[in-house]
Parts: C-alpha cells; structure tokens; sequence
C-alpha cells in the first residue's frame, strides 16, 4: 500500500478541485494500491468530501479524512504563536498542516509521500514510493539541483540566513513518520525562526 498525503485549507470552497485533479493524475497513472490521506480543517464542505469519496471509489482506492482542528489544535496553537500575523502573511496556516503528518497516520505506517494540491502526477507514484529513505527524516529535491535560483525563491537565501545548497522543494516530499516523530522539538524550533525571519521582513517592507 502507497500512502499519499495532501493538505487542505479551502475558505472559499472552490480549492478542494485541485487537490482532487491532483489525485485523479495519481490514480491515471499508477496500478498500485493506494490510500490518500486528507490533513484538513472545518474549512472541508460535505460536498468537497463527497467528491473526494466518490473519486477515490470510482478508481477502488482509499481515502481517509483528518481533521487538524480537532486532532492537532495544540500544535495548531504553538504555530499561531510563532506567526501571530499568520492570517495577513504570505504563509498559509495550510503550509504547516504537513508537519501534523507523522502523529495523525496511524503508527504502522513507515513511509509516506506528501504532495502539494497543484501538482500534476504525470508519472507511476510507485517510482518515488520505491526511493529508500533508511533513518533519514525526509527525503527532498534542492531547488539548485532543478537549476532553480534559491535566492530568487527565498528572501532568507538572498540575505544568506539559509545556504543555497540546504533549500529544497517542499512540495514534494518522502517521509520518515517515526523519525519525524523524534524530531518535533527541532521542527518546532524551525518554525519559531522562520517566523522571527517573517516579522524581519515584514518590518522592512
């Protein structure tokens, strides 16, 4: 079974449809059994969720539905501490919905696959589910190694706050739930810079 994870905020009800184009190029593509987890918040309709199900049915995969405002509000609270402007920034609280990955899946699961919603699968997901990752958390694409420039993409590359060589992609990523899980200090520690990071910047514009 290939575990594959999306996150959800949808406020005005009309995003949901990319993360469902996003898993009908999935299911288009791949033999493999396959079950989507949906991170999502109160902003899922009933008739966004139906859709869903009645996609992942017509393909005989499996979707399941989690909703972080009940299951992860804690952390959820901890995030808003670090972004207290969160609502006004160019981040979205969705972004940090991929971070509740590893304590909503069940602990039997060892790897997982998230995806951003805008992303088109033209390819087997089996290939990239197939990439060993052993104890390493996460397994990443460096932005520099796509012949992408960090230091257009980032302003914390272009001060030099983040080296070039560390920033990757984090739309697509393998990862290592129970190594995740050990990690949650580190990550939180993460978020508490980025968003010092994002109030500098914000102060100079």
């Amino acid at each position: 079974m290939i575990h594959i994870c999306f996150v959800l905020h949808d406020r005005t009800g009309r995003y949901s449809k990319f993360t469902g184009t996003a898993m009908l190029s999935l299911f288009e593509n791949t033999n493999s059994q396959v079950t989507i987890h949906i991170l999502h918040d109160n902003t899922l309709t009933q008739y966004n969720r139906d859709k869903f199900l009645d996609l992942t049915n017509r393909y005989g995969q499996i979707v399941k539905f989690y909703n972080v405002e009940e299951l992860c509000a804690d952390r959820i609270a901890k995030i808003r501490e670090c972004f207290p402007e969160i609502d006004k920034s160019h981040f979205s609280i969705a972004m940090f919905y991929r971070f509740f990955i590893p304590y909503v899946l069940p602990a039997k699961i060892e790897k997982a696959i998230y995806l951003d919603s805008d992303i088109i699968v033209n390819l087997d997901i089996n290939e990239l589910w197939q990439i060993e990752i052993a104890d390493n958390p996460l397994a990443v694409v460096l932005e520099i190694d796509q012949g992408a420039s960090p230091k257009e993409a980032s302003r914390m590359c272009y001060e030099g706050v983040v080296k070039e060589e560390n920033y990757f992609n984090s739309g697509v990523l393998i990862m290592n739930p129970e190594v995740l899980r050990s990690e949650e200090d580190n990550i939180l520690e993460g978020m508490k810079f980025v968003g010092e990071q994002d109030r500098k910047s914000t102060r100079l514009n």
